[in-house]
């Protein structure tokens, strides 16, 4: 992060923040402190941030997100565009006739389309 400038004026460097106060205890009822390592009895540190990651993707394998090459998918043969071959050209039809419609008003308001007869 970079510095950034309080309503007062003031310049705080976020980053120089975080790595003086690491090893303060953290508020709430987890036991670590700042930088995530488990706490013991008097603040001493049990397990660092780093174990526990290591040991959590090693008891759920399946959150662990692999790496796959899609090089290894692809043919070396070259591609051949097969989409002019296959195309098949029709000409658009028009409809034959329409025929002619009115629109009548029924008494009750409603609107209903008839033919007319030519």
């Amino acid at each position: 992060m970079a510095q950034k400038r309080t309503n007062k004026g003031q310049m705080i460097d976020f980053d120089a923040l975080m790595l003086q106060n690491e090893k303060e205890i953290a508020l709430g009822n987890m036991k670590v402190n700042a930088r995530g390592d488990k706490l013991g009895p008097g603040g001493k540190i049990i397990q660092t941030r780093e174990d526990v990651t290591r040991e959590y993707y090693k008891n759920n394998p399946k959150s662990v997100v692999q790496t796959v090459s899609i090089k290894d998918a692809v043919d070396s043969k070259p591609v051949v565009d097969q989409s002019q071959e296959i195309v098949e050209t029709r000409k658009a039809t028009a409809k034959k006739s329409k025929k002619a419609t009115k629109e009548v008003e029924l008494p009750n308001g409603d609107i209903e389309i008839q033919e007319v007869e030519e």
